[in-house]
């Protein structure tokens, strides 16, 4: 392997996609590494360049020779280069995070923030609040150590977040049902960060728009501008920023679902030849609403029944041709 990803479970990782994305002629491999296998694999290291996932962010540490500034900060590393057989490692959520706030027109300064997990990304992720102001910072997590606290003792004693971000695995595909939170115990929040990416909004972010929070984001784009800063430091180049906007839209147009009420069988094989995506005449709504890349046939009663479900991966496209559906389901990606 040349380039790729490490961790411990990536069935469901988009890092291949996003990569082989950002440039051309390019491969990149998407590498589960046991953990009983990380210390052979790292003494090896018989690799150009590699990404590192949950849950080896800071294992990884002690087989480097050098780390960036952001890294030694942090204490995580996602991103290492082999440079004649010396290990450098470096942290780009740090960079993903920070700009996915700042598109998203969010300021830390001065706000009250809650961070839900402590680990490797919540690392990053508190180095950005920090970094920029913010007034008070709390941290919840399952292990209470320092000053981490209990989610119930933040219910109880600071219902006046302003901010919250949620860097636990909680809510991940395939476990879409749960939320590391629950929202309405705040009184004034004015965003929500998940750092999950798929499904393409979580049960918390999807508790947070229908509670009217105005700002309330998964993960996404925060993936594509890691990846993007990663392989800058991969292959020594600069990519425009203005790439993370164009991927994260081809990402979201290739892996949502559509969901119609549309039965017309020479539209729906329009559909999928065009849009490269398996139909499915739903008869599981909860089970296929999770999947990705697909055409869920649905009722407009099955719809109306099962609507936060199935919006949680996908977007709602009704029309009479298959030329109006895709026009409205671009439309639709664009102002995600």
């Amino acid at each position: 392997m040349q380039y790729g990803l490490i961790g411990e479970h990536l069935g469901h990782s988009y890092s291949k996609l996003i990569q082989e994305k950002l440039i051309d002629n390019y491969t990149y491999e998407i590498h589960p590494v046991k953990k009983t296998d990380l210390d052979a694999f790292m003494k090896e290291h018989s690799f150009q360049a590699i990404n590192v996932t949950i849950p080896y962010k800071k294992d990884v540490i002690p087989y480097l020779y050098r780390l960036d500034d952001a890294s030694k900060k942090i204490g995580a590393v996602n991103t290492i280069v082999n440079r004649e057989g010396k290990l450098f490692g470096y942290n780009t959520d740090y960079y993903g995070f920070d700009y996915m706030v700042k598109k998203h027109g969010i300021s830390f300064a001065n706000k009250k923030v809650l961070v839900l997990g402590n680990g490797g990304a919540s690392q990053a992720i508190q180095a950005v609040i920090k970094d920029n102001e913010a007034k008070e910072l709390l941290v919840t997590d399952i292990i209470l150590s320092g000053d981490v606290l209990s989610i119930d003792s933040v219910y109880q004693n600071h219902k006046d977040i302003d901010i919250v971000v949620n860097t636990t695995p909680c809510g991940m595909y395939p476990h879409v049902d749960s939320a590391a939170v629950d929202l309405s115990k705040f009184t004034h929040i004015e965003a929500v960060f998940d750092c999950i990416y798929n499904p393409m909004d979580t049960k918390f972010t999807l508790q947070a728009k229908s509670l009217g929070i105005p700002v309330a984001v998964t993960g996404l784009e925060m993936l594509v501008g890691q990846a993007k800063r990663a392989l800058e430091h991969f292959k020594d180049i600069q990519i425009d920023d203005r790439e993370i906007d164009r991927i994260y839209r081809e990402i979201l147009f290739e892996t949502s679902n559509l969901i119609t009420d549309c039965t017309n069988s020479d539209i729906l094989n329009d559909l999928s030849n065009r849009l490269h995506k398996e139909i499915r005449f739903s008869k599981q709504i909860e089970k296929d609403a999770i999947e990705n890349s697909l055409i869920l046939v649905v009722s407009q009663e099955e719809i109306s029944t099962h609507q936060e479900k199935l919006i949680s991966n996908g977007f709602i496209i009704n029309g009479d041709s298959a030329n109006t559906i895709i026009a409205k389901f671009k439309s639709a990606i664009q102002k995600f």
